[in-house]
């Protein structure tokens, strides 16, 4: 007679001091999971009623093996031998119970096992598998998501032996000839364009060739491994496939695909950063960037086996509870997802699905959005840092954008203005927390995959005056040498003050593409314009040896900004790295060269380095290099250092 089959449930999230007493005290709940059927089945002599006490679970094995007098002819003792000699199936079952029981299993894999490991050879029962929370009496399971598709084992995909022909509908419209005696492998699109992932094909663990979705990518007669998609080699979605000659091998769609496009709260679209985490494997698939469609960019698109994912800040785990969104992805679904980002801190302000149509490529797309928000605030009470009175903040936003799309072509024009202004109760004047107007247009013709010409244009400024508040006592020196002692104000920028215009004309490079390195160049000749309009900055005044030998610091000064009109060659280049899948590289770098080497050099380089040091723990270093003389009148290299360690650690 067949060992009696236990399908046992999830185990608990929390890890106990003592593994092996919590696991022999959850043998009762694993008992009441086993279906009717096997109950029925096991002998009389050891009936469910007669299990072993919970203070002692390891004699469970015992009935195995009875004395020879009880012994039913049909099952000898020796039977028992080769139940033993089968490999463990403890670490497999547990594994799936955390696909299958995420809810319940939540990653306490040593509890599972030791409890797993209590039971007689034979008595684990993977198809029977109940999601049950430890102690429910409930036979309802609880609700889970559906089983992920194991990916490492895939069946074997090969052409409908009934059929003489191969049908799909992109068939037709891929125009690759297959040579007599060859065969081909065709993997649909999901109408991607240029973002569609690229296709490997390998054998024997050597790479033989690579394509694109919606294209035959023609092999000899043989078996193949296709995989696509995001992330190290062992994430992406994996298929087994065979080549017939003169046939095609058409793949059926088992990945999803999901447009990440990362937007600020006024739902302008901006090069944020976040990291994707698969929840089913608890490993960061990769690092990913917003799209800044001023520079010609679309936001990315993800191309990922079924299931949940995470989407955390950069260096984020899979425990954050909080700057953190989830979605799931399902097989043949093109989803469309919004992350909403403060720029200044990368914090996480809202997320969601898109409930609406990809847009068609062709004609004009129009958006527009106004909004605002006033805050009163009274009080009178007077402690340190705060002022007794009534401040009134007043905030508002216009966000205007107009984009003509044709099959090649690109045209992208915005106004975005914003103003926030705050009344102080010491002298009842308002004063500017923010003044930008920002109008920028440019286009882009895309005249291959990797290159396209571009135009643009832009302004930027401030509308309305701004000025410095003086504390008490505080003293600063204006342009013409007064010294001025607070309290009060003193204007340092009048209305729109700076305004800094660019032009340039150029073209985008796609300069490398792999599953490894992205790198994205734009280069040019552009020119930019500064028009001060009395704009005027805070700078420290120089010691005198008199100031050292008394021990005192001059007040800070005020000194004009000077306007300015460059041309040059300007350069864009965006690139990021993976370097195994415990280091991510990522660089943006923005510069214009003068033609007059008497102006300066202007560049902005920001760079960031993610370190993965386990599942709970990750290090970042970022380094932000500037240089700008024009504005802030030091021509000096400008440096900004983070290193930041985060990790998460769950004790009970």
């Amino acid at each position: 007679m067949a060992p009696m089959r236990i399908p046992l449930h999830c185990a608990p999230r929390r890890l106990p001091v003592a593994v092996l007493t919590v696991a022999a005290a959850l043998l009762p709940a694993f008992a009441r999971a086993q279906p009717a059927d096997a109950q029925t089945a096991a002998p009389e002599s050891s009936p469910p009623e007669a299990s072993p006490p919970e203070s002692s679970p390891p004699a469970a094995p015992a009935p195995a093996a009875p004395a020879p007098a009880e012994a039913p002819p049909e099952t000898p003792a020796p039977a028992a031998a080769p139940a033993l000699a089968e490999p463990d199936p403890c670490p497999t079952y547990c594994d799936a119970m955390a696909v299958r029981c995420p809810d319940v299993f939540l990653g306490n894999r040593a509890t599972c096992l030791a409890a797993c490991a209590l039971y007689p050879a034979g008595a684990v029962d993977i198809e029977a598998l109940r999601c049950r929370l430890p102690g429910q009496d409930d036979p309802t399971p609880v609700p889970q998501d559906p089983p992920i598709a194991d990916e490492t084992a895939p069946t074997t995909v090969r052409p409908d032996p009934e059929t003489w022909f191969d049908s799909h509908p992109q068939l037709a419209e891929d125009t690759s000839v297959v040579p007599p005696g060859l065969g081909a492998v065709f993997l649909p699109s999901l109408d991607l364009g240029l973002r569609a992932p690229i296709v490997t094909v390998e054998q024997d663990g050597r790479t033989i060739a690579d394509g694109k979705p919606g294209r035959r990518i023609i092999l000899d007669p043989g078996r193949y491994r296709v995989r696509l998609g995001d992330g190290a080699d062992e994430q992406q979605v994996r298929l087994d496939v065979e080549v017939v000659a003169d046939r095609t091998t058409v793949v059926p769609v088992s990945w999803g695909a999901l447009e990440i496009d990362v937007v600020n709260p006024s739902f302008v679209p901006f090069r944020g950063t976040y990291e994707v985490i698969d929840m089913a494997s608890r490993e960061v698939v990769d690092l990913g960037f917003g799209a800044d469609e001023l520079l010609g960019e679309k936001p990315r698109v993800w191309v990922l086996a079924p299931g949940i994912y995470k989407l955390v800040k950069p260096g984020g785990t899979y425990r954050d509870r909080s700057d953190f969104a989830t979605v799931r992805v399902l097989p043949g679904e093109y989803s469309r997802f919004v992350l909403v980002m403060n720029p200044d801190t990368g914090d996480f302000e809202g997320a969601g699905l898109v409930d609406e149509p990809v847009a068609d490529d062709d004609g004009w797309t129009v958006d527009g959005v106004i909004g605002g928000d006033i805050a009163l605030f009274r009080t009178d009470l007077t402690t340190a840092g705060s002022t007794a009175g009534l401040q009134l903040q007043l905030s508002g936003f216009l966000d205007l954008s107009a984009s003509l799309h044709g099959e090649n072509y690109r045209w992208i024009t915005r106004l975005d203005i914003e103003e926030s202004h705050l009344r102080d109760p010491t002298t009842d004047a308002f004063y500017s927390l923010r003044d930008r107007v920002f109008f920028h247009s440019i286009y882009i013709y895309q005249l291959g995959a990797w290159f396209g010409p571009y135009a643009r244009a832009g302004v930027e400024t401030a509308m309305l005056p701004r000025q410095i508040v003086l504390g008490e006592s505080e003293q600063l020196t204006d342009s013409d040498g007064k010294l001025i002692t607070g309290p009060g104000s003193v204007t340092f920028a009048d209305s729109f003050a700076p305004t800094s215009i660019i032009e340039g004309v150029g073209g985008n490079f796609q300069v490398w593409r792999s599953r490894e390195v992205e790198l994205g160049l734009r280069l040019g000749v552009g020119a930019r314009q500064q028009i001060t309009n009395g704009l005027e900055v805070r700078l420290p005044t120089p010691r005198t040896a008199e100031d050292v030998e008394e021990g005192r610091t001059p007040p800070d000064r005020l000194v004009p900004v000077s306007e300015r009109f460059i041309e040059g060659v300007e350069t864009t280049a965006i690139g990021s790295a993976r370097i195994t899948r415990y280091v991510t590289v990522t660089t943006e770098f923005d510069a214009l060269y003068p033609f007059d080497q008497q102006e300066p050099f202007i560049f902005s380089w920001r760079n960031q380095i993610g370190l993965r040091l386990a599942s709970f723990a990750s290090l970042t270093y970022r380094l932000n290099l500037l240089r700008n003389p024009t504005l802030t009148l030091v021509d000096e290299v400008q440096s900004e250092h983070t290193v930041q360690l985060r990790f998460s650690i769950t004790l009970f």
